[in-house]
């Protein structure tokens, strides 16, 4: 028996996988295959740092009719998920509101500042620091006009020391040739990097973790077993049950399921996103590129021209509607002349997303062996390695070295829920949500 069982091999996983065990401890780790191919494989690829203000913010509900409404737009719901998606919808509209977003933002910023160097440090480790690209993101807009009328979140990014520069006509053609089109201007994310290739990044860091005698089974979990306040072991799908000491649940879009084994509720929502890889596009990007007002991001991998973007609420595992990341793709022709998306490989998976795009990385209120890393919604990639540490913190029983209230698992519950906190850490149980 492990001293640690980790569930779910995506990159949250992996990462605290490979904490725990510069902690000492035995560690297996379980996931349906790492060959599969879930958010860690088919997202963006970005080191997200200034991300701290969330989707849902002030402005932004005059154009919730439309997006819900037009499958091109860069969040759709699909009609018969509607009704079922309401709360969820409105819990995330609700969180727009500024006073919250300006309590997301202080949750965010201690996250987000730390990741480059915690990645830094786990990839010199690997033998992996070529893997991180050392190149900032570019910011592509239509016109001045469309930065100005979201100062509201610039401000905000700038005032927690992100820094962005402006790039005019000029200086955006020299850096970024191939872009054209509508395309007048952008702005020059500083501190914001990108992985050579995701899947590629998160796979290796799995290799790291078995070089060093990390187990890996492979197996969909059904559900956790419980007896006296601890968890004793996981069901698996195929009726095998393995035996635990601790647990961590990293299972991304999955751990909402796992989660109310322990008693815990949270609105976990598999937000499905899209991307469409071009091995040979026949244009060169020299940066990753984020054009806002096509709602996609275009990053130059190893393994091609990747097209990512949209979010689609649609359940935990619909059926591809790939027309979403065909969409993209033509989109991207009108600001890339010459494109060539013949060839090209299609992806969907779901990102892990909480009304509030903040993750839950907290001990189980009531299940002392149980630490839960999941919901990162948009910033599951650039926030692997600082997770990863903090949940070796808490399995440590080490005082955390960030304050983790605004990251607990009961942040959404109505009910009061201030208890007093366990000795050792500083999980502060806040009045709810």
């Amino acid at each position: 028996m492990s001293d640690v069982t980790v569930i779910g091999g995506g990159i949250v996983g992996v990462c605290s996988a490979i904490a725990l065990q510069e902690e000492g401890f035995n560690v297996e780790l379980i996931d349906r295959g790492l060959e599969t191919q879930a958010a860690s494989y088919g997202n963006c690829g970005l080191l997200a740092v200034g991300e701290i203000v969330p989707i849902s913010k002030p402005g932004i509900l005059p154009k919730i009719p439309k997006w819900l409404s037009d499958p091109k737009s860069p969040l759709f719901v699909r009609p018969q998920h509607m009704i079922s998606q309401m709360p969820w919808l409105l819990r995330f509209l609700w969180a727009g509101r500024r006073s919250k977003v300006l309590e997301i933002v202080e949750g965010m910023t201690p996250l987000l500042s730390r990741a480059e160097q915690d990645y830094r440090v786990l990839l010199d480790a690997a033998g992996l620091s070529d893997k991180l690209v050392n190149k900032p993101n570019i910011m592509a807009f239509n016109s001045k006009a469309d930065i100005d009328g979201d100062s509201f979140t610039w401000n905000l990014r700038t005032s927690n020391g992100f820094r962005q520069r402006f790039l005019d006509t000029k200086d955006l053609k020299a850096v970024e040739p191939s872009l054209s089109g509508p395309i007048t201007c952008g702005l020059l994310l500083e501190q914001w990097l990108q992985f050579s290739d995701p899947g590629i990044v998160r796979n290796k860091l799995a290799e790291f973790f078995l070089s060093r005698g990390g187990t890996l089974r492979t197996g969909s979990v059904r559900n956790l077993v419980v007896k006296g306040g601890k968890a004793t072991a996981i069901a698996l799908e195929g009726g095998e049950q393995i035996g635990i000491k601790r647990i961590v649940l990293a299972a991304g879009a999955w751990s909402g399921k796992l989660a109310r084994d322990i008693g815990v509720r949270v609105p976990l929502a598999a937000l499905q996103g899209y991307h469409h890889q071009l091995p040979n596009p026949n244009v060169t990007v020299n940066h990753a590129v984020l054009y806002a007002n096509g709602g996609f991001v275009l990053t130059p991998m190893e393994t091609g021209l990747r097209i990512g973007g949209t979010i689609e609420v649609a359940g935990l595992d619909p059926k591809p509607n790939f027309e979403r990341a065909n969409i993209i793709a033509e989109k991207a022709k009108f600001v890339l002349p010459g494109l060539d998306t013949s060839g090209g490989k299609q992806w969907m998976g779901p990102r892990p997303f909480l009304p509030d795009t903040m993750p839950v990385i907290d001990k189980a209120p009531n299940h002392d062996n149980v630490v839960m890393a999941f919901g990162h919604g948009q910033v599951g990639m650039t926030l692997g390695a600082t997770t990863g540490r903090l949940v070796a913190d808490l399995v440590a029983g080490r005082r955390p070295t960030l304050n983790l209230a605004p990251y607990r698992a009961t942040r959404f519950s109505w009910k009061s829920n201030v208890t007093k906190p366990e000795e050792g850490n500083d999980l502060i149980r806040y009045p709810p949500y």
